[in-house]
Formats: C-alpha cells, sequence, structure tokens
C-alpha cells in the first residue's frame, strides 16, 4: 500500500472518531452499555477531567418534576437523559437504548428532541445526539410495550466534550435506570395503622377514602390536565371512577380542608396513582 493511501486511511479514521454525530449513525455501532453492546466510548473518549455523573429520568409527560419507577403498558412516556458534568464542557453526547430482561426491544422510541436521532444498529433501537450538544439534556418520546413486559431497562452514554474536533480531553460516564410495569389492583398500605385519620386506596373500579375531617379531592390525568376536584364530608365513601369520566392513569390528592375549629390531628395528604376505565 502506498503512503499516500496509508495516510488517507488515517485521515478517514481520525474524521470518524471525532465526528459530532453519534457512533451509530457514524460508525453502526451499538455503545450504549446494554447486554451485547460494543466496548463503551472510553476507547476513543478519554483523559478528560469534567467529571460526568449521568442521570436518566422517565416522567408522565415533558415538563413534569415527578420521576416514575413504573410504566402502565400502551402508555406513551417522556425520557430525560442528562450529562452532569462539572467544569466547562464546551458539549454533550449520549446514546441510549431500552432492553426488556432477555436484551430485546422494550417498547417503541417516537420521537426525539431536536438535537438527538433515532438510529437501528442490528435491529436495536438507539436514540443519541445528532451533534455536539450546548444542552446537556436530550429527550425522548418512549411508548411502552403493549402488554406487561416485567422490567425495562434504559442503559445510556454519556460524554461531556472539550469540542476540540478530536477524542481527547472528552469524559465519559454509563449509567442505567430500571422501571417496573405497574400493578394494578387494592393497595392501601395505611390501613393496618387504625389511628390514622386519612386512609385512601384505589381498586379496580372505586377510590376508596376513609376520612375523619372533610378533605379536598384533586384529579389530574398524566399530562398535567385538570379533571375533577370536590369535597369530600367526613366518612367512609367507595367513589365510582367512571363518573370521572375520563380513562388511563391519573394524580389524585387528597389533602385535609382547612377548619379552624377543629380539634382532630391533622392528617397526612395523599398522592396515589389510580387507574380509571
Amino acid at each position: 500500500m502506498s503512503a499516500f493511501a496509508c495516510m488517507a486511511l488515517m485521515f478517514g479514521a481520525l474524521a470518524l472518531m471525532s465526528h459530532h454525530n453519534g457512533v451509530a449513525e457514524q460508525q453502526n455501532k451499538d455503545r450504549t452499555g446494554a447486554p451485547g453492546s460494543q466496548q463503551p466510548c472510553t476507547a476513543c473518549h478519554s483523559n478528560g477531567s469534567y467529571n460526568v455523573a449521568p442521570f436518566i429520568a422517565l416522567y408522565a409527560f415533558e415538563g413534569s418534576n415527578d420521576p416514575l419507577s413504573e410504566y402502565i403498558p400502551g402508555t406513551e412516556y417522556y425520557v430525560e437523559f442528562t450529562v452532569n458534568a462539572s467544569g466547562a464542557p464546551d458539549g454533550y453526547g449520549f446514546q441510549a437504548t431500552a432492553v426488556d430482561a432477555v436484551g430485546d426491544n422494550a417498547g417503541t422510541f417516537i420521537a426525539c428532541t431536536s438535537n438527538a436521532q433515532l438510529e437501528d444498529v442490528g435491529g436495536r433501537h438507539i436514540v443519541e445526539q445528532n451533534d455536539l450538544s450546548a444542552s446537556n439534556t436530550f429527550g425522548l418520546w418512549w411508548g411502552a410495550p403493549a402488554d406487561f413486559a416485567g422490567e425495562i431497562t434504559f442503559y445510556a452514554s454519556m460524554l461531556a466534550c472539550n469540542g476540540n474536533s478530536g477524542n481527547t480531553g472528552d469524559s465519559y460516564a454509563g449509567t442505567s435506570l430500571t422501571i417496573n410495569n405497574i400493578v394494578i389492583g387494592i393497595d392501601c398500605p395505611d390501613c393496618e395503622n387504625v389511628d390514622e385519620p386519612l386512609l385512601a386506596w384505589a381498586s379496580d373500579e372505586f377510590l376508596h377514602i376513609e376520612n375523619r375531617e372533610a378533605v379536598t379531592l384533586d384529579v389530574y390525568a398524566l399530562d398535567g390536565r385538570w379533571v375533577r376536584s370536590e369535597q369530600v364530608p367526613e366518612g367512609k365513601h367507595q367513589m365510582p371512577l367512571s363518573d370521572w369520566g375520563s380513562r388511563g392513569l391519573h394524580i389524585v390528592r387528597i389533602s385535609e380542608t382547612a377548619d379552624a375549629n377543629s380539634t382532630s390531628r391533622a392528617s397526612t395528604p395523599r398522592t396515589l396513582r389510580v387507574w380509571a376505565d
């Protein structure tokens, strides 16, 4: 091989390794850290001093501040990947996937934020940066499997980069997030405490409330939409979920109605996740 050909090959390899786009697009490689993936980004990105602390969170919708640890089959969620790093990186990158317990694709990658792209490597769905990102957060709209699939794990490799168009001086860290399908049924962890002035739990068809003082019930859909509010007087109540007129998973907040004349011990507010058909 001629010296010119060798130099051309070396230049091409260097350009590929230092390209700002993700390795799925540029190299057709899965470096997410998931089972069956290839060696992580430290093979090419090292010697940086940014101290990367990667983080993955599952939310009911974009903009939510309440991370979830469980999913409802057939429901769409927002997954946020954050590259926390010390110092002042010039930009950020990442690559991620979601697999079930046997390593198969879990759910559907629907869409992503403008600084990311969806790719496929050997049949495995991938989301990664589409260029060196000025933002350290990347978002993915993810559809949970239609059936109960058990544990699902998101794997991600994340980079804080110095922007020198090479692969030195960058910092890498990998992380994962495991979630499980939610169990819908009767759940009343407070019922064992007979002194608790407010008990609340859900069954398949009813919201059950036992309260010694009047309470206020506020119901919201997962997208933040207000569904209903009502005052619930003291007593034992079995409230049909069908009356809500809204199907799906809801956030229910129950708090004691203010009463300046009450001498009873104040109850602890309750927040429940309730499925209504």
